[in-house]
C-alpha cells in the first residue's frame, strides 16, 4: 500500500513524462500510457488499481500520443530501463498505445519477468493505421512492428483483445502467430481493462492484476485463463454477430435499409422536432450552435452516422423540452453503429423535477447497444413517469456524447 511517504521522481525525456513512485525496493511496474484523448493530457492509467499491492510505479506518458514515432523515442525507453535497473522484479502493462509500449521494450531492457498487454497494436504503420483513427502521418515509422524477439518475455506476456472489436483481429492474429499468448474477452471492444473491471458482476481487472503482481507463481496465458475462464471466448465462434463480416454489414447500413420500429399501441413520438440542447460542439458537430446539433436527433429526416456531437468532457449531455407534461412510456436511443459505437454506452436518464433533475433509469455497463440496425437501445419504465424536460447524460469522464436518433414515446 502506498503510504504516502514514498519516494516521486519525475523525469522528463522530450515528449515523454517519466513519474516513478518508489514504495518497493524490489518490485517495480512500468505502464506505458494509452494514447486516449484527455482533457488535461494522458493519464497515469492503472494507478488507483495498482495502489493496494505495495508495488514501486513508473508511469510512461506520451504528451501527444505519437506512437513511439519521434526521435527522442529510443532515448525515453533506455531512460526506463536504467530508472528499473536496481529492481529485482519488473512487471510491464499498458492498453493500447500504451500495450504497444509495453511489448517493445524488451528490445531496450532484458529483464522482464512479465507482460500484460490489452489491445496493444502491432504495428501502426500503413496499412494497420487505417484500422485506428487520429494518426495521418505518412511519413515511416521508427518502429515498423512492436513485437519484440526476446522469447523469454514473449512467453511470459498476456494479450488481451475484445471480440466486438474487429479493427483489433489483424494485431491479435499477427501476435499470435508469431507465438504471443493471445486471449479473447467475451463482450468487450476496445477498452478492455475498463470491460473486465465493470463489464461484469465481478471485477476480473482486479482478479487479474492480482495474478499479475503474485511474483511467488509464473505468469502466463494458463494462469490467466484460470482467472478469466468465465468471461472468455473463441473468436469467430463465440459473438460472431460482431465478427468482421456482420461487423461490416452493420457499418455500411443506411438510413433506410432497415425500417424503423412502430410506435408503442396508442404513443406518439413526443420528442420530434421538439426544442433540444446538449452540453457542448465541437469540429465534429454538424450544428453551429448546441441547440442546431442537438436538434437533428428528433428531426424527420434521420442524419447518417450520428446526429450530434459534442465536445469531449466529463459526463455531456443531450436534453429535449416537450413544451408539455406527458405520460412517458418508452424511450429509444439509437448508437451510432461504426467504430465508435463503444462510446455511450453508459448513461443516466433524468427528468426536471421542481427545478433539479432526478436520475429515473441509469445504464451503468458496457453491453453494447446499435440503432438503425434494428437494435436500438430501449427503455420502459415499469409505469408510465410523467415529464417534460428530459435529459440524458453520459456517466463517463472525459468523453464525447454522439447517437443518431432518440425516440420518446407516450401520450
Amino acid at each position: 500500500m502506498l503510504s504516502g511517504s514514498e519516494t516521486t521522481t519525475t523525469e522528463h525525456v522530450g515528449r515523454y513524462t517519466l513519474s516513478h513512485y518508489a514504495d518497493n525496493s524490489e518490485i517495480v511496474v512500468v505502464v506505458f500510457a494509452s494514447a486516449g484523448a484527455r482533457l488535461g493530457g494522458p493519464i497515469e492509467e492503472f494507478k488507483g488499481s495498482l495502489r493496494k499491492y505495495g508495488v514501486s510505479m513508473l508511469f510512461v506518458r506520451d504528451r501527444d500520443a505519437s506512437w513511439f514515432h519521434e526521435p527522442e523515442t529510443p532515448d525515453m525507453f533506455a531512460k526506463v530501463a536504467e530508472m528499473v535497473q536496481p529492481y529485482k522484479k519488473v512487471a510491464v502493462l499498458g492498453e493500447s498505445m500504451g500495450g504497444s509500449g509495453a511489448l517493445i521494450f524488451p528490445r531496450f531492457f532484458d529483464k522482464i519477468d512479465r507482460t500484460l498487454a490489452f489491445s496493444p497494436l502491432y504495428s501502426f504503420a500503413y496499412p494497420f493505421n487505417q484500422f485506428a483513427a487520429g494518426w495521418n502521418n505518412d511519413a515511416p515509422p521508427r518502429f515498423w512492428a512492436f513485437d519484440s524477439t526476446d522469447q523469454k518475455a514473449r512467453a511470459n506476456s498476456v494479450l488481451l483483445y475484445g471480440t466486438r472489436q474487429w479493427q483489433d483481429t489483424a494485431h491479435a492474429g499477427l501476435y499470435s502467430l508469431q507465438g504471443y499468448p493471445v486471449l479473447m474477452v467475451k463482450g468487450s471492444g476496445h477498452l478492455v481493462a475498463a470491460y473486465l473491471k465493470k463489464g461484469y458482476k465481478r471485477n476480473y481487472l482486479s482478479l487479474l492484476l492480482e495474478d499479475f503482481l503474485d511474483f511467488s507463481k509464473p505468469f502466463n496465458a494458463e494462469s490467466a485463463r484460470s482467472v478469466l475462464k468465465p468471461v472468455l471466448a473463441t473468436y469467430g465462434i463465440d459473438e460472431r454477430e460482431w465478427n468482421f463480416e456482420a461487423s461490416m454489414k452493420r457499418a455500411h447500413l443506411r438510413v433506410g435499409d432497415i425500417p424503423f420500429a412502430s410506435p408503442p399501441p396508442g404513443c406518439i413520438d413526443l420528442a420530434l422536432n421538439r426544442p433540444t440542447d446538449q452540453s457542448s460542439i465541437c469540429q465534429y458537430s454538424a450544428g453551429t450552435t448546441t441547440q442546431e446539433d442537438s436538434a437533428r436527433a428528433v428531426r424527420d429526416h434521420v442524419p447518417e452516422f450520428y446526429a450530434f456531437h459534442t465536445d469531449l468532457e466529463n459526463n455531456p449531455w443531450w436534453k429535449i423540452d416537450l413544451e408539455n407534461i406527458y405520460k412517458i412510456e418508452e424511450i429509444r436511443i439509437y448508437n451510432r453503429i461504426d467504430r465508435d459505437s463503444e462510446r455511450g454506452l453508459r448513461f443516466a436518464i433524468e427528468i426536471l423535477k421542481n427545478g433539479d433533475w432526478e436520475k429515473v433509469f441509469e445504464k451503468n455497463n458496457d453491453n453494447m447497444f446499435g440503432g438503425i440496425d434494428g437494435d436500438p437501445f430501449i427503455w420502459r419504465p415499469e409505469n408510465p413517469i410523467k415529464a417534460r424536460e428530459i435529459r440524458i447524460k453520459s456517466l463517463a469522464i472525459e468523453d464525447f456524447l454522439h447517437y443518431q436518433k432518440i425516440e420518446i414515446f407516450g401520450r
